[in-house]
């Protein structure tokens, strides 16, 4: 079996074809190439509008291969749409990561602190933060804030104390479904304000630490019109 046969079984990348497969001391490139004609820019919509090919590869970051690092190399094309390249279907827009290496991290940081994924995974630290964030914003659930009636508000700190994050949990499911940076008030309002009048009006029950920020947004108009509220300690 040719190099670049298996590695496409291997690393089952969609969208393209392994063209080259080239291998260092401790770095395996993973020369491909795109199936598709039709241009797609970031945005996703198609175009036939091209611009030029970029004079050099793109490359992205894979899942490691035992003790090789690997990485995904392609020749693209840039568009006539405000001069961008074109995406990949194996990764996020502007992502230097694989979408594997993307959602391996963020599963990663949800068992584990982030220094020890950045050194798990051979990444930076920052690298596993702009992974989560990627992650989330492409696959949460946009229905997670329906259907609630009793939900849970308090904040956690980190830095000692010099970071807050402000977490709402829905308790009859038992999870968190929302969080922010902040323990303030307009931290809070930005919860109701993405939950809508709607969905507000059908909350029965908000227990919270009864700290004046929480409580003011929690009584504000529209927010949570029964305002039931029962002190907690934690909703860790």
């Amino acid at each position: 079996m040719r190099a670049t046969t298996a590695f496409k079984r291997l690393l089952r990348l969609d969208g393209v074809n392994v063209t080259a497969v080239e291998f260092g001391l401790s770095l395996v490139v993973v020369t491909v190439a795109l199936r598709r004609r039709r241009l797609v820019p970031p945005c996703g919509h198609k175009t036939r509008w091209r611009y030029d090919t970029r004079p050099v590869q793109s490359r992205w970051r894979h899942l490691d291969l035992g003790t090789w690092r690997v990485e995904v190399a392609a020749t693209l094309r840039r568009l006539r749409h405000g001069v961008v390249v074109e995406a990949v279907p194996f990764a996020r827009p502007g992502a230097h990561l694989s979408r594997d290496l993307d959602d391996l991290l963020a599963w990663l940081a949800t068992k584990m602190d982030k220094t020890s994924v950045a050194r798990l995974a051979r990444v930076s630290w920052r690298s596993v933060g702009r992974a989560c964030e990627r992650v989330v914003a492409a696959e949460l659930d946009p229905d997670r804030l329906d259907g609630m009636f009793r939900i849970g508000v308090d904040e956690i700190s980190w830095r000692k104390h010099h970071k807050y994050l402000t977490l709402v949990v829905d308790h009859d499911r038992g999870c968190v479904i929302w969080g922010a940076k902040g323990k303030d008030a307009a931290t809070l309002d930005q919860f109701f304000d993405e939950l809508g009048p709607e969905r507000s009006s059908q909350l029965s029950a908000v227990s919270l630490d009864l700290g004046p920020a929480y409580l003011k947004s929690v009584r504000a108009e529209g927010h949570a019109p029964r305002r039931w509220c029962a002190p907690i300690r934690s909703i860790s």
